[in-house]
Formats: C-alpha cells, structure tokens, sequence
C-alpha cells in the first residue's frame, strides 16, 4: 500500500507510484466502500430495530461479506494480468458513479429487472434521465480515483504469494461469518434488497443475468395448440397496454382527484384489486400476451397473444408509442413514427403524445375483411422521470407541476400534480377511444385497458418504478385495469347492462384469456375462470 509519502507525489504530472499487488486490492476494495456502499449501509441500517452489539455485528458481517468478495474478484483478475485489473478497477469506478447518482435520486435498485429496464431504454428516453448533478458525481466519485488508479504502478509478487494471501482473506472472511451465524438470518432476510444496491457487482451481475434470460427469449417460439372459433361474429377488441400508470391515482379506483371525468361518465367497468406481474414492461407485457400468465415455463417460450391469434386468421395490429414487447407476427405493425407519416393538416398537433395511436384507427378497423379484429395499443402513459414531458400543455389542470427530471428537487405535491396530469391526459385519450369504438356501425366492441405497472413518487424514497416484485412497494404493483363493452357485444354475449364483477383477485393473468373469450376463440390453454366475460354475471 502506498505511504503518504507516496501518495501526495500522485498530484505530480508524470510520476508513477510503486504499489504492491496486496495493497492495491485492499485499497481499491476499502475506496469501493467508502464511496460507493453508503445506500447499502443505509439501507442496512434501516432494517435494524436499534444499532446495538447484534446490529453491529450483522452490520460488520455485511461489510466483511461485501469487503471480501471484491477482494477476491480483484485478486483473481490480478491473477490473468495486472493491468487488466486497472483497466477493470478504472471502468466500474466509473460505471458506479453513474449508478450512484440513480440510486440517490430514484432509489432505484440494480437488480436484473432494473437492468433489463437500462437496456431497453432508448436515447429518447434516456435523455429524460440526464440531470447536470451526474456529471459532478462523475467528475468526483469517478474520473478522480480513476486518475489516481493510472498513477500507481503495481508490483506483483509470485503467483503463489498471490494465491495465498486471497486464500488467507477469503478464510478470514468466511471464519467471521460462522463466528456471527446469528447475524445469517438477517443477510438472507434482506439479501434481495441488499443485493441491488452493491456496487459494482449488483450491475455486473445483474447485466449477465438480464442477457441471459434475452438469450434464452430469442430462441424459436414454440407454437400454441389449435384454436377454434365458437362464432362467426364481427367483433373488435382493442387492448391498451398502459405505462406507469397506479390505480392509487385513479378517481375510478376512489382517488379523491377527479383524475378520470371523462371515464368515469362512460359505463367503464373497473375490475377491482388488479396487481401486475411485474414491476416493469418487458416482463409485464410478456406476462399479459402469455397463456402462463405471470408463471411461465422457461423451458419453452410460447407464442404471444397477437401473433396466436393471428395464425387463426383474425386481423391483428399493434401500435406502439413505447417499446418492449416480445417478438411478433401481426399484420399491421406501426411505430408511432410510422402513424405520423400519414398525417397532413392540423390533426398533426395532436400526434406528439398518446393520441397518436387512435389517429386513423377506425379508418383501419372498417378496412379490415376479417370479422375478427385484435388491435393493441401500447401507450406511453406515465413513464418518468419527465411526467410533464408526456402529455399537451392543456392538460396540465393540476399545478404547479414539477417540471425537473431531478425528482427529489420537487416538492411533493408538485411530483404528483405532474403525475396526475398523465392520468387525466390518459383519460381522455381512452374516452375518445371508446368513441371512436361506439361510431363503430354493426360492430361488437370491446377495450380492455391495463397498465404495464405502477409508479413510486417518492414514498419511502423510491421513485418510479422496477423494483423486484417480491418487495414492490403496492403503488408499483397495483394497476387500473378498465374494461369497456358496446351494447352490441353485451347483447352478442348475453351481458347484464351493467355488469359488475365480484370481488377477487384479478391480474395480468386475466389479460390472455380474456381476450380470447371475446373473440370467441377456445383453446386447450384457454382458462374460462381467467375469462372476465365469463366471470361476469348473465342477463
């Protein structure tokens, strides 16, 4: 390890410091704690009911089980090659400076989930996330010990020297934690919580478990047994996949904001107490569009919804103002870039938010030849940080706004005037739709509306949305899911004229077979009590 001496000659330009191979990892792993793991002991010390000699014994276990492991992963690439291990040191000091201001300011938890939500966002939307503050964290948590890391030459001892002195932290590590068992029970309680948020290894990992399971999702799609159709019926159904958005917030779900005037005028039927499966798209939309619902089997991957139905000669559309949905075979498939093409006049104004997707729609529905039509529409709703960012300027009712990609910079109450303006907007982006549907002559009509997933404003520190579903917070994983029926197809079904579902537990899982139900479509993977028109009560 470098003397003091040795370290104030690093501010000289050029001069190289020698630092042997030992006190490099010790040094490198002790920094890594310093200025990386604070949201961790944080976290940790949260879960303590008081800091007393067992809590800092559970404490000091994590910091050793922490401590150890980086250790032993710097100490096993010194082994492959000394400056590989600078090279590496150099990259995730950069990697969890970046972390680190996220984790600040969204409280987000680096899980697989999370880094599948990374990977899939665009530079569009990735652009709503850039705060100025990330480059000071850059400047001083990254690119300064990075700089002191290039300075110091290391020196390697002989391999066996090498190998002995892991082997002698790894042995004191693991005598340490048999020596405390009793603080095991409160690591495997809380691992799930504590492992997003240890930096760098919660990314690294994390990242490889997330191209895993995109690996194991491009392999060929397995078909769907036969379908058959109980009718010949003209029927459209048209499921919107909404984005962020909490029931909490939903007047129709009791909110005490008139978040929903226009819904809540139509006879919108509420499916009560509905959870999503995930806490983020890729996983939720998967969930939604399999017969497996939020139980998949993962030696196989099935075909999705849009692509089964499909294959059975109906006539399916997506249109999409987001992304993330698993791969497709439709008819029509539209960006929302690819619906604005079309468009010639003072319509075109209304194109830069949800409404895009209804733009045309009936044109397209009444083209179609076949009597069954599956149209999806997957909305950008209420994705954040930039809620203000996702709606027209008319629909800001509810002000001030918070108007900062920096959430914690906002006052409560203007995050969430921010955020019920989406709701509102997506109010009346679905109440045209119903119009729309309703102009629809000769036309049995159905929209289901779900969101993808909820959204954390700030509660307990947590703002938006992906933290693993076993730990979601409720405001993440309870979601409005809306049902509307046109008179045609109630009459077609037998339907009450109010219909009302009873009290259950309804989810994601109902998605599915609910919009084969009303196609009336029947399949060996169809399940009747997941069918909503079923579960409805008779004439």
């Amino acid at each position: 390890m470098p003397s003091t001496r040795a370290w104030t000659r690093l501010i000289r330009p050029g001069d190289k410091i020698d630092c042997g191979l030992l006190g490099f990892v010790l040094s490198a792993a002790l920094v890594n704690t310093l200025l990386f793991q604070r949201p961790l002991y944080a976290l940790a010390l949260s879960t303590l009911s008081a800091l007393d000699w067992s809590g800092s014994l559970a404490l000091a276990s994590l910091f050793v089980l922490q401590f150890a492991a980086t250790v032993t992963i710097f100490s096993l690439l010194a082994l492959v090659s000394a400056p590989l291990l600078k090279i590496v040191v150099i990259a995730l000091t950069l990697a969890s400076s970046v972390a680190l201001f996220y984790i600040d300011k969204f409280g987000v938890v680096l899980d697989r989930t999370m880094m599948g939500n990374i990977f899939n966002t665009r530079l569009s939307e990735a652009s709503d996330l850039f705060h100025p503050k990330l480059l000071l964290y850059v400047l001083f948590f990254g690119l300064v010990p990075s700089w002191l890391v290039l300075k110091l030459k290391i020196i390697k001892p002989r391999w066996w020297k090498q190998v002995l002195s892991t082997a002698s932290i790894v042995l004191v590590a693991v005598l340490w934690l048999y020596a405390n068992a009793s603080s095991w029970l409160w690591l495997d309680k809380n691992m799930r919580q504590f492992g997003g948020l240890v930096l760098p290894w919660s990314y690294v990992i994390n990242t490889a478990r997330h191209f895993n399971s995109v690996s194991e999702a491009s392999a060929k799609q397995e078909l769907l047994p036969p379908a058959s159709l109980k009718d010949d019926e003209r029927v459209v159904v048209v499921l919107v996949i909404g984005e962020s958005a909490r029931a909490k917030n939903f007047s129709l779900y009791g909110y005490p904001r008139p978040t929903n005037p226009l819904l809540s005028a139509l006879p919108v039927l509420v499916v009560p107490q509905a959870r999503a499966c995930a806490s983020y798209t890729t996983e939720s939309i998967r969930c939604m569009l399999s017969h497996q619902g939020a139980k998949p089997d993962f030696a196989s991957r099935y075909e999705p919804l849009p692509s089964y139905v499909q294959r059975h000669g109906a006539n399916v559309a997506w249109r999409s103002n987001n992304w993330g949905q698993p791969r497709l075979e439709v008819g029509s498939y539209q960006t929302a870039a690819d619906i604005r093409q079309g468009c010639v006049g003072d319509d075109c104004k209304k194109l830069d938010h949800d409404e895009v997707l209804l733009y045309k729609l009936t044109e397209q529905i009444a083209s179609s030849k076949a009597n069954k039509n599956f149209i999806v529409l997957h909305q950008t709703g209420s994705h954040g940080p930039q809620y203000h960012a996702k709606y027209p300027t008319e629909f800001e009712i509810f002000k001030p706004a918070c108007k900062s990609v920096e959430l914690s910079s906002c006052s409560s109450q203007e995050l969430v005037n921010a955020y019920d303006n989406t709701i509102a907007y997506t109010d009346h982006v679905l109440a045209q739709l119903i119009a729309q549907l309703n102009s629809l002559k000769n036309t049995a009509a159905v929209m289901i509306y779900a969101s993808d997933h909820g959204e954390s404003l700030g509660e307990n520190g947590l703002y938006l949305h992906g933290t693993p579903a076993a730990i979601a917070p409720d405001v993440q994983m309870d979601i409005p899911f809306l049902v509307w029926m046109s008179d045609a197809f109630k009459r077609q079904r037998g339907l009450a004229a109010s219909p009302t579902l009873p009290t259950g537990a309804y989810s994601h899982d109902h998605v599915f077979h609910s919009v084969m139900g009303a196609l009336g479509m029947q399949s060996p993977v169809y399940k009747k009590e997941l069918d909503i028109f079923e579960i409805l009560p008779k004439r």
